[in-house]
């Protein structure tokens, strides 16, 4: 795994905007959605970080962004939910044309259906969309993936997403590799971006990172094309207190 000190030798808060994913980056993975612990100092060190990078900071997690204020009530940088078909950006929220639709409810209709027939999955559901996971039930992964591949097949404009022990049916134009682009289209010049994340949705973000001159860093194992790696979140939270500290020297 790389060292903090390896990448703060390639980052300087002068010139990064910094894209953040929450699960499994700036906290532990939990068996439920609902079961993480929020470190009791990460409001606070967001915070201090999003002054030292004058606003250059922004979450992009697959959560809702209710979930995330929920969590993170103080966060005062643009939020990018539900793989970026929900946005607050500069205090105004915008949401995908799908949300409260037809599509999305049958969506969720037989998704509950589905996992009801099969023990051990859990169904998470958003206004985009439906997690179907398997964490409690690692040997149910097929059958998941045939339900979820399924639901989406017969969904208009919704698409299967695969993350760590889940698979989401959600808008197929959405995607955290979207927000990333929106967000670098509206700075200046020299301005690079940064992703962190640990999972198979965070790494088309990086793509983005690499190809505009910026870096990308991956959280814990798996395939990645990030050029950078951290172990855990507890590392990610210690790069991030010293890239802040470093903004101060």
């Amino acid at each position: 795994m790389t060292e903090s000190a390896d990448i703060l030798s390639n980052l300087t808060t002068d010139d990064i905007y910094l894209f953040l994913d929450f699960d499994g980056t700036l906290v532990e993975l939990a068996p439920t959605p609902d079961g993480i612990t929020v470190p009791a100092d990460l409001s606070e060190l967001l915070s201090r970080l999003h002054r030292r990078l004058d606003g250059r900071l922004a979450l992009v997690s697959g959560r809702e962004i209710a979930t995330l204020e929920r969590f993170l009530p103080d966060f005062p940088g643009d939020i990018f939910g539900a793989h970026g078909a929900e946005a607050r950006r500069n205090g105004t929220l915008a949401r995908h044309a799908l949300v409260g639709s037809k599509v999305v409810a049958d969506v969720q209709t037989r998704a509950r259906k589905d996992v009801a027939a099969v023990a051990g999955l859990t169904l998470e559901t958003k206004d985009t969309g439906a997690v179907i996971h398997y964490r409690g039930a690692p040997d149910a992964a097929n059958d998941a993936l045939v339900a979820a591949q399924g639901i989406a097949d017969a969904a208009d404009g919704m698409e299967l997403h695969t993350s760590k022990m889940a698979y989401e049916i959600r808008p197929a134009d959405a995607s955290k590799a979207g927000a990333v682009r929106r967000v670098m289209d509206d700075q200046p010049k020299g301005i690079r971006p940064t992703v962190i994340g640990d999972d198979v949705t965070d790494e088309e973000a990086m793509v983005v990172a690499n190809e505009r001159g910026g870096f990308s860093i991956r959280v814990g194992d798996g395939d990645t094309c990030a050029a950078y790696r951290l172990p855990d979140p507890a590392a990610v939270r210690r790069l991030l207190q010293d890239l802040t500290a470093q903004g101060a020297a």
